[in-house]
């Protein structure tokens, strides 16, 4: 897969995962922590897209801040609030191996950043 294939496969995916989670927002029957994961997902694709974008290879891993500082070193411009993204990591990890998470982050204010950030990223496609 060439990297126009591999960012744009990336971008998609995340956006998929993201759709799952507005679909389930109000669903009551469905785990919190099963859509924190999803975002979580959309966000570390999201990120593995602009690095692919930039024709960066990027690590094998779910860890956000990592990732978010290999855009960094690499001059990839982020949005202001883009470390709040790191909360998302645990549900990633921990919860795929079922550890315990002890707090719960509000579904809907991370589902509107991961959203803000997916506007972000089709500009940053733009430029």
């Amino acid at each position: 897969m060439d990297n126009k294939e591999e960012y744009i496969t990336l971008f998609e995916l995340g956006c998929a995962d993201l759709k799952l989670v507005e679909k389930n927002l109000k669903e009551e029957d469905i785990s919190r922590k099963i859509l924190l994961f999803h975002l979580q997902q959309a966000v570390e694709k999201f990120l593995k897209s602009l690095l692919s974008f930039a024709d960066i290879k990027f690590p094998k891993t779910h860890d956000l801040e990592i990732l978010i500082e290999t855009c960094e070193d690499n001059k990839i411009n982020l949005p202001e609030n883009i470390f709040d993204f790191v909360n998302l990591t645990p549900y990633s990890v921990e919860f795929r191996y079922t550890m315990i998470i002890e707090e719960e982050l509000d579904l809907e204010d991370y589902y509107e950043k991961v959203l803000n950030f997916k506007v972000f990223i089709e500009k940053f496609y733009r430029r």
